[in-house]
């Protein structure tokens, strides 16, 4: 029995909902499905009650899920208090941050850092799962988009805000445009974000919101993970892509960025542990709120 599994299991009775726990745990659906249906074979019993719509616990998953989840806490505080006794070098610490997140100057912004700070050692991982690497405490710092920012253990300040605007190819009638509205939007073909699971990206998520509060439908031609093709799409008159300003790649030639109005905001946070545990970690902390407050 692989505490993994225990781990989506937990999540899935958290959740009742494949797809929110597939795009917690950065899986696939059909392969959550398959690990569960696994779990429930080495139990020998069915663990859920399953509908077209939603997932149902029974007396089985009411039953095992205290259990598991004692399991899945214990290995994430074991894991954290190995990391603190083989923590040997306290002038070291540690920043976690989705790819998706590269386009909000974070590269810059810890480069600068670095040339300021030189005596301190600084390891970067890029993380579909940074908010995992900070509460197992396998980094300091955490840069992470709104969605994650449930969790009260941690400290947040607010890192980026941005808005949503629309890519049209250069040459469309609403190209030199200051601003859009949904209703000079009607009649588009749009391109679409998602995440790496499939699952709908949470900026995707508030242009549907906002479709959805003017009964607006709007004609998705495509969907892609990658900020980069959805503009190339529309680089080569594929329609009109929706996507936070500052996470539209800059590179591509024959586009033009337009702010969507109402302005719909999203925003980025540096979530980090409550007790800073080495003087470099604490210099950082230091020279973001810097940044962020200048």
């Amino acid at each position: 029995m692989e505490i993994s599994v225990l781990e989506e299991f937990v999540s899935l009775v958290e959740t009742c909902s494949f797809q929110e726990t597939a795009a917690i745990m950065n899986l696939s659906q059909s392969s959550l499905t398959k690990h569960i249906h696994k779990l429930e074979e080495e139990l020998n019993l069915s663990l859920f009650d399953r509908s077209t719509r939603n997932v149902k616990l029974n007396e089985y998953s009411h039953a095992f899920y205290p259990y598991a989840k004692q399991i899945v806490q214990l290995q994430h505080e074991a894991i954290a208090t190995l990391g603190d006794l083989t923590d040997k070098d306290k002038d070291h610490f540690s920043i976690a941050y989705a790819p998706v997140l590269g386009q909000y100057g974070l590269v810059d912004t810890i480069a600068d850092f670095s040339r300021k700070y030189p005596e301190h050692n600084l390891n970067i991982i890029e993380s579909y799962q940074p908010m995992s690497l900070l509460k197992s405490k396998k980094c300091d710092f955490a840069f992470v988009s709104e969605n994650d920012v449930q969790d009260e253990s941690f400290n947040k300040m607010i890192y980026k805000t941005d808005h949503l605007a629309a890519v049209f190819p250069c040459g469309h009638p609403l190209a030199d445009k200051e601003s859009v509205t949904l209703e000079q939007l009607y009649g588009e073909k749009f391109i679409l974000h998602s995440n790496s699971v499939g699952s709908t990206h949470e900026e995707t998520q508030k242009f549907l919101n906002l479709c959805d509060s003017k009964n607006f439908i709007p004609n998705v031609i495509a969907h892609s993970e990658f900020t980069s093709t959805m503009v190339r799409y529309v680089s080569n008159g594929r329609g009109v892509a929706i996507l936070n300003r500052l996470h539209i790649p800059a590179e591509i030639p024959n586009i033009s960025i337009v702010d969507i109005y109402p302005t719909i905001r999203s925003y980025i946070y540096l979530l980090y542990q409550r007790k800073v545990r080495s003087a470099s970690a604490a210099d950082f902390l230091h020279y973001m709120i810097e940044q962020i407050s200048q």
